[in-house]
């Protein structure tokens, strides 16, 4: 049932793909069913649980967050949810609310963070709260962005913090990978990583050649490397990054696919072998993404570089078949609605492209407002959220 819901960040496996999707793209000014204003602003993506959307926003000066939900046809506000916290620094491409709820049918989980702490929410579809947690203080230079993941009846958190390039005196953070009984919140089991920089990505689940279920991460102390599901058992690592993760890692056939990068530049993709001895199969080091995530599709792999460099890749033998430049800089990862590749720049330009090795451009549209929100795509709808709005494109 949750894999027919976009009910995580980039929605079904966090593949960012939705291959039945009917909406006409480029969508016209007459098939938006509805936008509103959003209290506060944020980068986070929605989720959707049937006729409910969930996100997270917050004012910029005070750093309140809100917790919210709407009804996704009509956009009518449901409830929100306030809690008061500290304002701090932050990126100044990152935002209070950068984080993406991910909801079951029991219920929808909210995380943010601050130098205090890292709370964890669960709530009903209602909006009352059944469990809270603060998981201790957060250090990180550029401001907290995890987004939780269920898999079962396991809640996990990617709570990967800062030891290096800190200011004198600060106290390093200790990165780990935490695991709560999602209908709780009890602690089930925690790892501790090799804590370097702060780095972002949620776990992905897939399954190991003995048949159990691991989950596959990316980060700059450990590389790309795997835990066991049940207890958090480190099973296999390939330290293949020295720069940040940002991006969520992905599975290709057999490969394990991961990036890594800076500002400044530097940008790697490595490819692993996902089983045997691990080892790297490809890498691509031009115009590899840093903050965007992957996309997967069919024998492809889409990259949309934070430059607005779009390439794509034979994912079986790392050739880059073709590449085409679109301009602006991207902080949104890419998804797939049909068989169109939409990405988003940061000036808030949507843009069209054929999800093919012809990276035909089929069109683009005009947000006019900075986004760094990844769409959500259903079968008749998206959902667009730039920094203050959110839209839906398709009418029901």
């Amino acid at each position: 049932m949750q894999g027919e819901q976009w009910s995580r960040f980039r929605g079904p496996e966090g593949r960012g793909v939705e291959p039945n999707c009917t909406v006409d793209l480029p969508w016209k000014p007459a098939d938006v069913a509805w936008e509103i204003t959003l209290p506060g602003r944020g980068n986070g993506s929605p989720v959707v649980w049937h006729d409910r959307v969930f996100l997270m926003s917050a004012d910029p000066d005070s750093a309140d967050r809100f917790l919210l939900a709407y009804d996704v046809t009509t956009g009518q506000e449901l409830w929100r949810r306030d809690y008061p916290s500290q304002p701090h620094h932050l990126h100044q491409r990152s935002s209070y609310a950068s984080s993406t709820p991910c909801v079951t049918e029991q219920a929808v989980y909210f995380t943010w963070g601050s130098p205090e702490s890292v709370v964890l929410k669960a709530l009903t579809h209602d909006g009352e709260e059944i469990w809270s947690r603060d998981l201790g203080p957060y250090v990180s230079q550029h401001g907290y962005g995890a987004s939780p993941v269920v898999y079962g009846d396991k809640l996990v958190l990617f709570n990967s913090q800062q030891a290096e390039q800190l200011p004198p005196g600060a106290t390093p953070g200790q990165s780990r990978v935490q695991c709560f009984d999602a209908r709780t919140g009890q602690t089930l089991w925690e790892t501790p990583l090799t804590t370097t920089r702060a780095c972002y990505g949620i776990p992905l689940l897939y399954t190991t050649e003995e048949g159990e279920q691991a989950i596959l991460l990316s980060n700059t102390g450990n590389g790309i490397f795997a835990l066991r599901l049940e207890d958090g058992k480190p099973l296999w690592n390939q330290p293949v990054f020295s720069k940040r993760c940002v991006s969520c890692p992905q599975i290709a056939g057999e490969l394990a696919i991961g990036t890594e990068g800076s500002g400044g530049g530097g940008n790697i993709l490595f490819a692993v072998h996902l089983h045997g001895d691990h080892r790297v199969a490809f890498k691509i080091d031009r115009s590899a993404p840093y903050v965007p995530s992957p996309v997967v599709f069919g024998n492809h792999l889409y990259l949309w570089e934070d430059r607005g460099i779009v390439s794509v890749v034979d994912w079986r033998s790392g050739e880059v078949l073709n590449r085409k430049r679109v301009g602006g800089n991207v902080s949104s990862s890419p998804v797939i609605a049909g068989r169109t590749l939409i990405g988003i720049s940061e000036e808030g330009t949507v843009t069209f492209l054929s999800a093919s090795p012809e990276l035909e451009t089929v069109g683009e549209i005009e947000l006019h407002e900075t986004t760094r929100a990844t769409p959500v795509v259903r079968p008749n709808y998206l959902l667009i959220r730039t920094t203050s709005r959110l839209l839906r494109v398709g009418k029901p």
